[in-house]
């Protein structure tokens, strides 16, 4: 089986509440636990950065979902690449919202603190350099 990860941001063309963000990103997390998709994605109510890996097949066609959605105004897909092996062992959403919720293990508040403590060990360099690169102070919470 050929393992995939793709790296990509994206930006809404439509404003999105909290709660509504918070809502997408619970139903997210669930497909990808679901159908075995593991990463990370950063995000608040407007903008995100992804890292998606599994399974060819099935990573190709949600990263071909998100791009087709049409409330997304922007996908750019920064990397896609075939890996010897998954960089995450679970699948994670970390959101920036002004949306009081109660963070479980597949979406939890992005912080500076929670930022840094979402890479495993085994990170390659160069998801942590984009990652790195598109972070800004906007994505964060205080």
């Amino acid at each position: 089986m050929t393992i995939v990860q793709y790296i990509y941001t994206s930006i809404l063309g439509v404003e999105m509440t909290p709660r509504r963000a918070y809502e997408a990103a619970k139903l997210s997390a669930g497909l990808c636990q679901k159908f075995g998709i593991t990463g990370r994605v950063f995000a608040n109510s407007q903008q995100a950065l992804a890292i998606t890996e599994g399974p060819e097949d099935i990573v190709t066609r949600y990263y071909e979902s998100v791009s087709k959605d049409e409330m997304a105004a922007t996908v750019l897909l920064h990397s896609r690449r075939i890996i010897p092996v998954k960089e995450f062992a679970d699948f994670t959403i970390l959101l920036n919202v002004d949306h009081a919720f109660d963070p479980d293990t597949s979406v939890r508040p992005l912080t500076h603190q929670s930022f840094e403590t979402a890479w495993p060990a085994n990170l390659s360099a160069k998801v942590r350099i984009l990652a790195d690169a598109y972070m800004d102070p906007d994505m964060l919470a205080a």
